[in-house]
């Protein structure tokens, strides 16, 4: 048996290699790269049409005399021949999962006081916290676990499996009879929406052609918000609408979206090539080739050049010296990217690089805020007179989309560095000038302007789903009304508070402009490109999990912090941190567009390498 697995991996090897010997590493690496800027179409390749008939994929041949601009044919900018016939179908399928975690996240803003009061528990303020927090602790779990789950059955499976947890979960929560039950269904959910956002954006990573990675992680972006926008006009809707027991419909619609994934998952989606390369087994190799036909148009020898490079990326040690080319003595690399474990996540030394700057990048993203405004958004907006909910709805909710629509449209154009930069530098500005603003006003609002009735929606009614629109707010919500009950307090009496007031009109939009097209999206789609084959999956769940807690540890002790410093010093504190962010970007991360992702470990080297030069001169 030992001696068949050996030989199977031994074929595997010879059937990716070219039949060249003497390849280099190097020339593996520059052959795929050429293969992915577009399908090189040739009259004369019959070694090539061969192949992508042994793939099972579709000749590339075709008449020399095609004229060039019939074959780079282009829709806005993107070139066309490295669009394969799978690749919209498969992301619009994967997408289906994020739209799912968005409609869960906001599921429960606008039924919450009708769920309470149907299941005998509307005055117990900690039950209502824990029937929204359960999802993020779900959510943790989730995430971190998936990781393991993608590596070992592949991500389009894992892709299925997410909805197995958001379906039974809905359905719990649907036909609940008690606030227990409600919980354990919140709970059940958060694990599919957890996995569900580690998942597609580290299955879109792979699936892209270099230049389409950040258009397709923007598609996830927006698959997202119109997820919470659809559970917030649902339940708005069926709130309107009234009858016993409304709110059971909006958990019942939430199981459409993961049907639909799973299904798709497993008719439609494509597996990833990435992953498939790592499986060690000549079938897997050959239905890697397969799929990168399907996906990315890469057929015949372009599609052998680009396993190479992948699989040389993985077993090569890096030279930092690009002139320094070491000819191997056969045209394979000696093995084949594996993944690693969880402890070889941490206690390999060419892991800690990617790892450092995914895991900061993710914490700073974390932390830059964006819960806290949603907060005083509400209170601010109710304290200057505005109680619509459609205005409010165009001060937060539209910006946030706008954002998105920016980050989709610019991610693969001018890059990840210049949305980050200018999204962390103008939070900072906003967080700063609100954070002044507050310091300038008398009588700086105390922390009562934070807490309402409940009944009068401030942080948990009417006002709360327009407001909470895709900026990770709900897990501060079991804390807010914690405190806020045991203080006792209400807004009816409270007054404009200037200047505060009317700065926060203009800077809370435009921060949330600022976070959604860059510190919102933009880190999702950097864990997938820095962190390697090998680590991608523990380390994108170790991400997952990290959001989530920093957003609950944000929300546990944002309320504490306006008692203690005021808000000045509060929105001061996350002042420095975004600034913090603008910094660790400018210094410690490369621009990854259009960069394969075999090439991204080795560009984080070459730059690290060359800041600690300049750093020594």
């Amino acid at each position: 048996m030992a001696r068949a697995r050996v030989s199977a991996a031994t074929t595997a090897r010879a059937t990716v290699c070219t039949p060249r010997a003497g390849r280099t590493h190097r020339s593996a690496r520059h052959g795929a790269r050429r293969a992915r800027e577009k399908f090189k179409v040739h009259s004369s390749s019959d070694d090539a049409n061969d192949d992508a008939r042994r793939d099972g994929t579709a000749s590339a041949s075709t008449s020399a005399s095609v004229d060039d601009n019939d074959i780079r044919q282009s829709l806005f900018g993107v070139d066309l021949a490295s669009v394969g016939p799978g690749l919209a179908p498969s992301a619009l399928t994967a997408s289906l999962g994020a739209f799912a975690f968005g409609y869960h996240t906001a599921a429960c803003n606008a039924p919450l006081d009708a769920i309470a009061n149907d299941l005998a528990f509307g005055g117990d303020q900690g039950l209502k916290g824990l029937v929204v927090s359960a999802l993020v602790i779900g959510g943790a779990l989730g995430g971190l676990g998936v990781g393991g789950v993608s590596d070992a059955l592949g991500r389009r499976l894992t892709l299925a499996w997410t909805s197995a947890p958001l379906i039974a979960g809905a359905l719990m929560s649907a036909y609940a009879p008690n606030a227990a039950v409600m919980i354990a269904g919140r709970f059940i959910a958060g694990v599919g929406v957890g996995a569900s956002s580690q998942i597609v954006p580290l299955y879109l990573s792979e699936i892209s052609p270099p230049a389409l990675r950040g258009t397709l992680n923007g598609v996830r972006r927006m698959a997202y918000v119109f997820g919470c926008l659809a559970a917030f006009q649902i339940g708005d809707g069926l709130k309107v609408t009234g009858g016993e027991g409304w709110w059971r419909e909006v958990f019942i619609d939430a199981t459409f979206p993961a049907v639909l994934l799973a299904v798709g998952a497993m008719t439609i989606a494509q597996e990833s090539p990435v992953w498939l390369l790592t499986r060690q087994d000549e079938a897997s190799v050959k239905q890697s080739r397969k799929a990168l036909a399907i996906l990315q148009n890469i057929r015949g020898r372009n599609a052998r050049a680009w396993q190479n490079s992948l699989m040389s990326a993985a077993a090569a040690p890096f030279s930092i010296d690009e002139g320094d080319e070491e000819t191997e003595e056969k045209s394979c690399p000696r093995e084949t990217p594996t993944v690693s474990s969880w402890g070889d996540l941490i206690s390999q030394e060419r892991n800690r690089l990617p790892l450092s700057i995914g895991i900061t990048l993710c914490g700073l993203s974390a932390f830059s805020g964006a819960n806290t405004v949603i907060f005083y958004a509400s209170t601010v907006f109710t304290s200057v007179g505005i109680n619509n909910a459609d205005i409010l709805t165009w001060a937060v909710g539209v910006p946030n989309v706008i954002g998105g629509f920016v980050a989709l449209a610019l991610s693969d154009k001018v890059g990840r560095r210049p949305l980050l930069l200018a999204s962390f530098s103008g939070m900072s500005a906003c967080l700063g000038f609100l954070a002044f603003a507050a310091f300038l006003t008398p009588q700086n609002m105390p922390i009562n302007a934070y807490c309402a009735d409940p009944n009068l929606g401030v942080l948990v009614g009417a006002l709360n789903p327009p407001i909470d629109d895709g900026l990770y707010s709900y897990p501060t919500l079991s804390a807010a009304q914690i405190i806020c009950v045991d203080l006792g307090t209400d807004l009816t009496a409270m007054g404009p508070a200037q200047p505060e007031a009317a700065v926060a009109l203009v800077t809370i939009p435009l921060y949330v402009l600022f976070f959604s097209l860059g510190a919102g999206p933009i880190p999702w789609l950097l864990y997938n490109e820095v962190f390697p084959t090998r680590i991608r999956a523990r380390a994108v769940s170790a991400c997952t999990a990290l959001n989530y807690a920093a957003n609950s540890i944000i929300g546990a002790t944002f309320l504490p912090m306006v008692s203690a410093y005021g808000l000045s010093g509060s929105y001061g504190l996350y002042t420095l941190l975004c600034a913090a962010g603008y910094v660790f970007v400018d210094r410690y991360v490369p621009e990854t567009k259009g960069v394969p992702l075999e090439d991204v470990e080795a560009l984080l080297r070459r730059t690290a390498h060359g800041k600690s030069l300049k750093a020594s001169d």
